[in-house]
């Protein structure tokens, strides 16, 4: 792996939840105690990181990742079933179109849907 997303979280197994099944990241190839490592692309990983800070300063947050998926409509309802619903809004980044979610702890996430061949 060449680089890696770290988002730092309180509750880690919460957290681990919310990645492995509502984004359906699948399992996590490391865990352990201080946090968890998923693939999420061939030299990109995704690691959850646990801290005991009483306050992480999501809205400042100069960091965040985005992602694609295959259907938007379906990530949708299990974010929103999970109680994690997108922001309603899009925006453009380029020609890109994205929407806006957050993880249980407010981590920040943009998502657009894969693009289909024409």
């Amino acid at each position: 792996m060449k680089s890696a997303v770290i988002i730092k979280v309180n509750d880690l197994p919460l957290c681990e939840s919310f990645y492995r099944d509502v984004l359906q990241l699948g399992q996590c190839e490391m865990s352990s105690s201080f946090g968890s490592f998923y693939s999420i692309a061939p030299d990109t990983g995704l690691y959850l990181l646990k801290t005991n800070a009483r306050f992480l300063e999501h809205g400042s947050s100069a960091v965040c990742w985005s992602f694609t998926t295959p259907d938007m409509e379906a990530l949708e309802h299990r974010l929103l079933k999970a109680g994690f619903p997108l922001l309603k809004e899009k925006f453009h980044l380029g020609c890109d179109e994205y929407r806006r979610g957050m993880d249980p702890e407010g981590n920040q996430f943009f998502v657009m849907e894969e693009k289909k061949d024409e």
